[in-house]
């Protein structure tokens, strides 16, 4: 992509909040944009699979129905605790256009008029083509008929595409001496979604140590972690990549790409298989860049010569359930050699960040245990794992395949003055927390997460406010009043 493109990008923290975010995406498109991303039916089971459970059951419970359903009647489908979720819910899938008003108002036995809804006409059609098999086979992807190369199997494409997004996070916390950097490209999404800037002096009066460590993490050929590259790098491995996707559209916006047609290859791309091989041969010139430039990402595996590509579990495992997801992240830890631990635990973290904003599966990715005293021991021999774990913990100790340390105040400080959160933290603990903690609820220590807590206050006593200053007043009554 055009490095001369310049976009600004707020870091999402969650993946709920990305998911919210690519909602607000879609209602900011004209409805005739909406009608032909409705018109894939790849597209409309990605957004079904993307909304939260309520929102689906509304959908299924109206995608059979012949006529219009009144508002008050969908409400008495949820008991009177859930009413204000059913609501809510209802009025997102309207901005959504995914359930449209009907022109006639419905008379209730009063005689008041009560508003109608109905699912998008196209969005059904199509909805029911992909859950039935029927409407354009092609929509997800053409199975690319040829002979398989043996070498491609599940388990060689899950290292592939922990190597790919593992040599960026390497690439961002100045950890990329034995991995190659990523592509020009890459570096210019880094850049432009603020995850990584110019690298700059430090400002008079600055903590020295501070601005040290930041260098020392992130400067690499000018680029320089930023405060939302930090929080980017305590997400789950499937938020991150969402949030990837979402910066790859608005570049698209910006270089004058038709935006439907990226967003339904996106989508395209999210349902396929994994593992299998697909056919290039009947891709737009558009979509075929795409593929180039996505293959830099890990996202999919690119054979130019025959003609195919495969796409990788983590752009198939971004919509997926926890049982397939599971699956890839076993496939995955099943083949680990040495040097690939790293690697191994990255696929099977980006595996395990199913659908419904959970966090990526603990028995498949848990390495860390924390203590009462705010001890930890992290069982781990892969440098960007402990590059993570040195944005927030004071590290003593380094042995072969284990590192110890401990949350201090000062290390917990420095993090925050890096814009990491508290909250970031903790959730950074749970999901990588070792099966032994899990045994116990919560799983970390209450004292050391309320801790955590405290240190954050101690930092964030005073919050700036909007104020007005006004001043030459003429006497001292128009003051007063």
């Amino acid at each position: 992509m055009s490095s001369a493109a310049q976009q600004t990008l707020t870091t999402m923290g969650s993946e709920e909040e990305f998911r919210l975010t690519i909602a607000e995406y879609l209602e900011s498109l004209p409805a005739q944009f909406i009608r032909r991303v409705f018109s894939n039916p790849a597209a409309c089971l990605a957004i079904f699979r993307l909304l939260s459970t309520v929102g689906k059951q509304l959908i299924i419970s109206m995608l059979y129905l012949d006529g219009p359903l009144g508002l008050h009647e969908m409400h008495q489908w949820a008991k009177p605790n859930h009413q204000r979720t059913v609501k809510a819910k209802i009025h997102q899938l309207r901005k959504l256009q995914i359930l449209v008003e009907e022109e006639e108002k419905k008379k209730k036995e009063n005689g008041t008029a009560e508003v109608v809804v109905s699912l998008n006409t196209v969005f059904r059609t199509q909805l029911r083509n992909a859950l039935t098999g029927g409407g354009d086979f092609g929509s997800f992807g053409i199975v690319y008929r040829g002979p398989r190369d043996p070498r491609i199997t599940q388990s060689w494409l899950a290292r592939y595409a922990a190597e790919r997004w593992e040599s960026i996070l390497h690439f961002m916390v100045g950890q990329s001496a034995d991995v190659a950097p990523p592509s020009e490209s890459v570096r210019g999404i880094l850049k432009m979604s603020r995850l990584m800037d110019e690298g700059k002096p430090a400002a008079h009066g600055e903590n020295e140590n501070d601005n040290e460590d930041v260098n020392e993490a992130g400067s690499r050929g000018g680029l320089r972690i930023t405060n939302s590259g930090f929080q980017f790098l305590l997400q789950d491995p499937v938020s991150q990549v969402w949030t990837v996707l979402l910066q790859y559209l608005r570049l698209a916006e910006m270089q004058d790409m038709d935006v439907v047609e990226v967003l339904n290859f996106l989508f395209q791309l999210v349902s396929l298989q994994p593992g299998q091989q697909y056919s290039t041969e009947a891709l737009t010139r558009n979509q075929r860049r795409m593929l180039s430039e996505l293959c830099d990402f890990g996202l999919l595996y690119l054979d130019g010569v025959a003609k195919r590509f495969y796409p990788t579990h983590l752009i198939t495992s971004l919509t997926s359930g926890g049982s397939s997801a599971a699956a890839t992240a076993a496939t995955a830890a099943g083949s680990k050699t040495p040097g690939t631990a790293s690697s191994t635990a990255t696929a099977a973290a980006a595996a395990g960040g199913g659908g419904g904003g959970e966090m990526a599966v603990p028995s498949e990715a848990g390495y860390i245990i924390l203590e009462t005293n705010c001890r930890i021991y992290a069982y781990t021999s892969s440098p960007l794992q402990i590059a993570i774990l040195n944005l927030f913990a004071h590290l003593v100790n380094r042995f072969p395949n284990f590192v110890t340390g401990a949350l201090t105040r000062e290390s917990i400080r420095g993090a925050i003055s890096h814009g990491i959160t508290a909250d970031q933290i903790i959730t950074f603990l749970t999901t990588n927390a070792h099966p032994q903690m899990h045994g116990k609820m919560p799983v970390l220590p209450t004292t050391v997460t309320d801790q955590v807590r405290l240190w954050e206050r101690e930092r964030n006593r005073l919050h700036p406010v909007h104020a007005h200053f006004y001043k030459d007043f003429n006497h001292k009554q128009e003051f007063e009043r």
